[in-house]
């Protein structure tokens, strides 16, 4: 769950991507998963899902501690970025850096499962 005010908009990275509404001092968290808002599967039950479903949560989900999280927020547009301005800390992504209103906020996925992302990012597992 985001836990900053953001909104969507149009990425120079990738789509839409997930933009500051307001600005966000370094170190402020951002995320954190919460039980009920966002959904936690595990990669037995992610498998038994139907296809479209174990499709839709490739794209906008990501796997972390062996476990795949879908947000249930705009966090599921979130872009990679080599250089992004958060960071994985105890559960939370943090601003790595000031980030002014109207900026677009970044993961590294290479944070999280590697191979899960490797596709999206074009690199072999």
């Amino acid at each position: 769950m985001l836990l900053v005010k953001t909104y969507l908009d149009k990425s120079r990275i990738h789509g839409l991507g997930v933009f500051a509404a307001e600005a966000i001092r370094k170190g402020t968290k951002i995320w954190r998963y919460v039980e009920g808002f966002d959904r936690c599967y595990t990669p037995k039950q992610f498998a038994r899902l139907p296809k479209p479903a174990r499709d839709y949560i490739r794209a906008y989900g990501y796997k972390v501690d062996g476990e795949i999280i879908v947000p249930g927020d705009h966090d599921r547009h979130m872009n990679h970025s080599d250089t992004a301005n958060t960071y994985l800390h105890n559960g939370y992504a943090i601003a790595r850096v000031a980030i002014r209103k109207g900026t677009e906020i970044t993961n590294d996925y290479r944070e999280f499962d590697p191979g899960f992302c490797a596709d999206f990012l074009g690199k072999k597992k």
